[in-house]
């Protein structure tokens, strides 16, 4: 089974290590985000091909500090050099040109905030 980013991230800040990504980042969405664009596609009857992303690079660095905002555990943090660079974010202007919803950093630092409270409790 494949492992997500939150996966290996909670595994490690359990054991009490957190990565330094650098300046590497991503195009990430949370599934609450995920399930509302999707629900909009079905609602409004789209066809074709869709980028489903937050359309903007989202640093590493920035998720695992949101991630990690209620781990009360004392942590290390390790430089993180296993894999080459492989930064992207996606052009999603098509789908919310469509769907017109809120899509943004603050609501994906809000739910990865909330989703801390859940794994840190």
């Amino acid at each position: 089974l494949h492992k997500t980013f939150v996966d290996i991230f909670y595994k490690k800040a359990k054991k009490g290590i957190i990565y330094n990504n650098k300046k590497n980042y991503k195009d990430f969405i949370s599934i609450e985000k995920f399930c509302e664009i999707v629900s909009m596609i079905i609602h409004k009857n789209l066809r074709g091909t869709f980028n489903v992303s937050i359309g903007k690079k989202v640093f590493l660095n920035d998720l695992v500090k949101w991630l990690n905002h209620f781990n009360q555990r004392k942590f290390k943090i390790v430089n993180y050099n296993k894999a080459p660079e492989k930064n992207f974010y996606l052009n999603n202007r098509k789908l919310m040109s469509k769907i017109k919803i809120s899509n943004n950093l603050e609501s994906l630092k809000k739910d990865c905030i909330n989703l801390s409270k859940k794994l840190f409790k």
